[in-house]
């Protein structure tokens, strides 16, 4: 089966990690877009050869013309539109977060679960080479019983005081509902489940045009595991031509875990640096590359496409979605009250 895939969103995002993704891709190819940006709409059309073309998402779903949908829209927008295919019968990727609340999250996994159909969510951590390596590392027991991990990722690309709908509170949930969702999905995959959260969140850029949000925010968790956490993110962190770094410290009763990357500029890589009881310590260099193997891989949106031609449920899924948004939910609610919470 070769999937008729459709796209709501003409976002750089939308092109960089969906369209340009499936070009040359066995399993299917996006044959219809949907954005409300006429001239970007009819730019991606032209570029990527796709005629079928709308300004409203209702029409591509009712079009006939496709066999599912990626949702790669501001975050309000997620429940309508996923809820909407799911009732017409078409599987969906949603981009994350899931949804802008827990509850919404909720009903768009109720709807997948009633339906049995393929259902997906893009945490890209999860592909990265990176964090794939400490993921290898923790399986084979390097770590032992956690102690202690700390994630960070931060940006610096919201330091102007442009109109950025992300930290608009009217369309998302600020660098928690952004960034934050990423690192508490990796958490989540790596370490375990969430037992609770305290969160301060700051707002340094105010931008006239939109409802205050917040664009930076620290949060110290526990796992249901006893293991304690921070969890660091912004988008006004000066980065220089470094662009983005992540990082991923894990310490354990037999060893320690450091996994550093710089996106972009002279310092580019990604590598990890563990430290093995006993003294022993090992580096892995991993590349510059962060990206390049989500155009050979079988992850991200093609897991999701392959996921459909083959009938099967496999990825991150709407409940990693709820879950990690049960986290976002919990965050914001301490970082309102100054409490911490108990999921």
């Amino acid at each position: 089966m070769t999937v008729r895939v459709g796209l709501v969103g003409s976002s750089g995002w939308s092109e960089f990690m969906y369209l340009q993704k499936l070009q040359n891709f066995d399993h299917g190819k996006v044959v219809a877009l949907a954005a409300r940006n006429e001239l970007r709409l009819a730019e991606l059309g032209k570029q990527y050869g796709i005629t079928n073309l709308y300004t409203d998402w209702r029409e591509l779903i009712a079009s006939g013309e496709i066999d599912a949908l990626i949702v790669a829209t501001p975050d309000k927008h997620h429940k309508e539109i996923t809820l909407a295919a799911f009732d017409a019968g078409i599987p969906v990727m949603c981009e994350k977060p899931l949804a802008m609340n827990a509850e919404d999250a909720g009903l768009m996994l109720d709807k997948a679960m009633n339906t049995g159909l393929i259902n997906n969510v893009m945490f890209t951590w999860r592909n990265l080479p990176l964090h794939k390596k400490i993921k290898e590392l923790l399986e084979a027991n390097v770590v032992g019983e956690v102690y202690h991990f700390d994630i960070r990722f931060v940006m610096g690309w919201a330091r102007k005081p442009d109109y950025v709908w992300r930290v608009d509170a009217r369309e998302g949930n600020g660098a928690i509902g952004d960034l934050g969702v990423h690192d508490i999905d990796l958490a989540r995959w790596l370490l375990g489940e969430f037992a609770s959260v305290y969160a301060e969140t700051e707002l340094s850029v105010i931008r006239p045009d939109s409802e205050p949000s917040h664009d930076s925010a620290t949060l110290l968790v526990q796992l249901a595991n006893g293991a304690k956490g921070v969890i660091t993110v912004s988008m006004v962190y000066e980065q220089g031509d470094r662009e983005m770094e992540q990082r991923v410290l894990i310490y354990g009763s037999k060893g320690s875990v450091e996994g550093t990357l710089y996106m972009a500029g002279q310092d580019q890589r990604m590598s990890v640096w563990v430290a093995h009881e006993g003294g022993f310590t090992e580096n892995f260099d991993l590349g510059a590359d962060m990206w390049s193997h989500l155009e050979t891989e079988t992850v991200g949106v093609r897991e999701f496409v392959e996921n459909v031609a083959l009938g099967r449920q496999k990825g991150p899924d709407f409940r990693d979605g709820y879950l990690a948004q049960l986290v976002v939910d919990a965050a914001l609610k301490s970082a309102d009250t100054g409490s911490r919470i108990t999921l």
